[in-house]
């Protein structure tokens, strides 16, 4: 029998036939927290919330903070029989607290904003800016191309390093029980004002940005290569319920050529590269999953009619994770979510290309019995093949 690290890996290589393995790119604080039986720092928004309250106590307090955050997420991750680890979405150490639950970030004399915890819904997010994203002139966007080119081309003067110490650090915590997926090559179009009007009246000026965050990504993928590596979460949010928020054709003309260009980099590099997003994507699957040849594909929205049954009949190699609703996950029953996962599985499992997990994130408020349940559709089907 596969370890999970193997398990979860074959999946890429449609070797993971006999048990379905099991992953989470971000597991709710509050959630770990019951299940661990202490307080937890795992993910989601909470989990930045977690980080400024250490890190607005200095230096040491934070990085102590990432520390107990690489020791929950292992332990998590060794009681739920994951074989993978990566680093959850974190904002770094704020600039000073505004309030009990409001934190600024940046400077208090040029570039900041500032974010809110609400205790209750347990989010966090931006809530204030110096400069909010409203659309003014393209001078706002001409100004983004050349700070993301500018990235590019001082990669090697600092960026570089601090990157690859920090997977360093992450691969050294995870040490050979786990695979480390790294998220990285990202492409994106910021889903505000400002950016969604450029794609209108400005698209050359979107595409360039483009062009520039694909080749930060080709490096950034050298340096992931050169670590050991070998699967990439990338991709980009870009879609709605409806589909893409800038269309078909926007996302053809602009988007597409440069995913070509980081999968093409990352296979040429012999990584496995990984598209994310929720929504519905049937508009552009086949450009994604043929035309770019990407390998894989997560945040599989299930309430937005994306079901990966559906996907690997069309795209037989696309590696495929996640799937269950997060909304099932948080107001199902523990039998409903069992139910859904073992369609899923029985659907997929020939294959052995099937990742089971949530649709996008484990949320705050999720029974943990509904998520046990999912464990246990995995090794239901293990233990009867």
């Amino acid at each position: 029998m596969m370890e999970p690290k193997e398990l979860f890996v074959a999946a890429f290589y449609g070797e993971a036939k006999g048990r379905t393995p099991v992953y989470e790119q971000a597991f709710a604080s509050d959630v770990a927290s019951k299940i661990l039986g202490y307080e937890a720092a795992t993910g989601g928004a909470m989990l930045r919330y977690q980080e400024a309250v250490a890190g607005i106590s200095g230096e040491r307090a934070h990085k102590e903070f990432i520390e107990k955050v690489k020791h929950d997420i292992i332990k998590l991750h060794k009681l739920l029989g994951f074989g993978a680890i990566s680093k959850p979405w974190l904002y770094g150490r704020p600039t000073k607290q505004v309030s009990e639950f409001e934190f600024l970030y940046g400077d208090p004399d040029g570039y900041w904003f500032i974010c809110r915890y609400d205790p209750v819904a347990k989010t966090y997010a931006p809530i204030a800016y110096s400069d909010p994203p409203i659309w003014r002139d393209e001078g706002q966007i001409k100004e983004a191309v050349d700070v993301m080119w500018r990235a590019v081309e001082r990669w090697n003067e600092g960026s570089k390093e601090a990157f690859e110490n920090e997977v360093a650090e992450w691969k050294l915590a995870g040490g050979d029980e786990f695979e480390l997926i790294w998220n990285a090559a990202g492409l994106s179009v910021p889903l505000n004002e400002r950016w969604l009007t450029a794609c209108a009246l400005v698209p050359e000026l979107v595409g360039e940005y483009l062009k520039a965050q694909a080749e930060l990504g080709c490096l950034q993928l050298e340096s992931l290569a050169k670590l050991g590596v070998r699967i990439v979460w990338g991709g980009g949010d870009l879609a709605d319920n409806h589909g893409p928020v800038y269309g078909p054709k926007f996302f053809r003309r602009y988007v597409l050529p440069c995913y070509k260009r980081i999968s093409e980099h990352a296979h040429k590099l012999g990584l496995k590269y990984l598209f994310r997003s929720d929504g519905n994507l049937w508009s552009i699957t086949d450009d994604l999953f043929i035309e770019a040849s990407i390998d894989g594909y997560g945040e599989i929205d299930y309430d937005a009619g994306m079901k990966i049954p559906e996907l690997q009949e069309r795209y037989p190699k696309l590696t495929c994770w996640g799937n269950i609703s997060c909304r099932l996950l948080r107001l199902g029953t523990p039998s409903q979510v069992k139910d859904v996962a073992l369609q899923i599985i029985e659907q997929c499992r020939e294959r052995g290309r099937l990742i089971l997990g949530s649709s996008n994130a484990v949320l705050p408020g999720t029974p943990p019995e509904n998520y046990l349940a999912l464990i246990e559709a995995a090794n239901t089907v293990s233990h009867s093949k």
